[in-house]
């Protein structure tokens, strides 16, 4: 299900080599993109996981039955609380019980996906972490020292979006050395963790990996003042490049270094104010410092018709099983996501949920469909009907992926057109000039 969505809804997607290590893992990352966050971490790794997460995720329909076959174990927050759907108490048992459940896992040798934000959003720097996680993963290298397993560690991981929000965008996993987790409990307190009972690890122990982890994490996030200063520094970081960037990785490696140039004060009012004027007006048309060649032109491709031509045709040929297989969580999805209350976050969530749950919900009932039309109108023989119905399933997918790349094609022309209007707006001198002055600043700079 994982990789069928993860197939469908990303363009280009890479990850760092998980780093090798012998007991637990628990990935910890940012958080940013709603379900999105845990699923691209988990098709990135091939071990058995789990997870810590809100408690409405085991209760809500269809994916409850799925986060629950998964064995995600449910925490109930402070904002559940103050909503009064349930009192401290309660929730203080359900919360330990799901972090012992966790625990026993990963010191078993499973991974484990936390986001100690506890929540997802959309600003440009990391929030304040929470302390259950790292109570958790203490309690997994008492329960594995117990049994003389390997040590579990802790997996920082970095998120990288091309723009989190769109259909088809670009991802980077980014793996950061792994911290090996150290037990802090005594034999008799790690004994009462093995008979169930939980056991609360010394609290200083838990704010230093707290803060230790965060200080790490930190680095692997925008952490810009906001959203505008860091397409400022990618704008930088691309026009400082005397090669294109087009790798997301790169790009984000090549905008740390501008970063840094920020932090220490070598990027002058001149070169950021610049950087943002270009930025803005690039990202205001939905284009990008990738849109430019190294001499700082808007690229212009008169080849992109032919990219019309080629999407249009993959996505005809592909049209007539798509409408009939993928088309009707398709639109659900894209309905559900544009007027949800629950953040633009979770936008990608929906469009990734439809296209995972094609597999075991949408196309077995659509495949009974096809099958049923086809003996009853097409005369089909029954002793074939369970290889037609088996068949159906292949197919459905090529169509969703050749509908995708399709889909990939056109918006590689729209964006050449994008690069013509503004090639002809009034804008293009106002953004000629500030490249122009971001290149004589960049001089200065190198």
């Amino acid at each position: 299900m994982i990789f069928i969505g993860h197939r469908i809804i990303f363009r280009n997607s890479k990850a760092d080599k998980v780093p090798e290590i012998g007991g637990g893992r628990i990935s910890v990352s940012t958080h940013i993109n709603g379900l999105v966050d845990p699923l691209v971490i988990v098709h990135s790794q091939d071990r058995r996981f789990t997870a810590l997460g809100r408690h409405d995720l085991v209760t809500r329909p269809i994916l409850g039955w799925w986060t629950r076959g998964l064995g995600i174990q449910p925490i109930l927050r402070k904002a559940e609380m103050d909503e009064g759907i349930t009192n401290s108490d309660f929730a203080g048992e359900i919360n330990r019980r799901s972090m012992l459940t966790v625990s026993n896992c990963i010191s078993n040798g499973y991974s484990a996906v936390v986001f100690p934000e506890g929540t997802s959003h959309q600003d440009s720097v990391l929030h304040g972490f929470k302390t259950g996680p790292f109570r958790t993963v203490f309690a997994a290298a008492a329960l594995a020292e117990l049994r003389n397993l390997p040590q579990p560690h802790l997996q920082p991981a970095g998120l990288h979006w091309r723009n989190h929000t769109k259909f088809r965008t670009d991802h980077h996993v980014e793996y950061l050395d792994p911290i090996p987790i150290p037990n802090p409990y005594s034999q008799e307190q790690a004994q009462s963790l093995l008979n169930g009972e939980w056991v609360e690890p010394p609290e200083s122990e838990v704010i230093a990996m707290r803060d230790s982890v965060y200080s790490i994490l930190k680095e692997a996030t925008p952490d810009s003042p906001d959203w505008e200063t860091y397409r400022a520094w990618i704008f930088i970081a691309h026009r400082k490049s005397q090669t294109p960037v087009v790798d997301l990785h790169q790009e984000v490696l090549k905008t740390r270094e501008i970063r840094q140039q920020w932090r220490e004060g070598n990027i002058s009012q001149e070169l950021s104010e610049n950087a943002l004027n270009a930025a803005k007006i690039l990202h205001d048309h939905d284009l990008d410092a990738r849109d430019l060649t190294v001499e700082g032109q808007l690229i212009r491709k008169r080849s992109s018709i032919f990219s019309l031509i080629l999407g249009a045709s993959m996505m005809l040929i592909a049209m007539p099983v798509f409408v009939l297989s993928t088309f009707p969580q398709a639109i659900l999805a894209w309905w559900l996501g544009d007027r949800t209350d629950e953040g633009i976050d979770a936008r990608t969530t929906y469009h990734l949920m439809a296209a995972m749950f094609s597999l075991p919900l949408f196309w077995p009932i659509i495949g009974i469909l096809w099958t049923l039309s086809a003996v009853l109108f097409y005369n089909l023989p029954p002793l074939f009907t369970p290889f037609f119905y088996i068949a159906l399933f292949p197919i459905f997918y090529l169509a969703a992926i050749l509908m995708a790349l399709g889909y990939d094609f056109v918006n590689d022309f729209r964006r050449d057109r994008r690069r013509a209007l503004l090639n002809r707006n009034s804008l293009v001198k106002s953004l000629s000039d500030s490249i122009n002055l971001v290149d004589e600043s960049l001089v200065a700079l190198k």
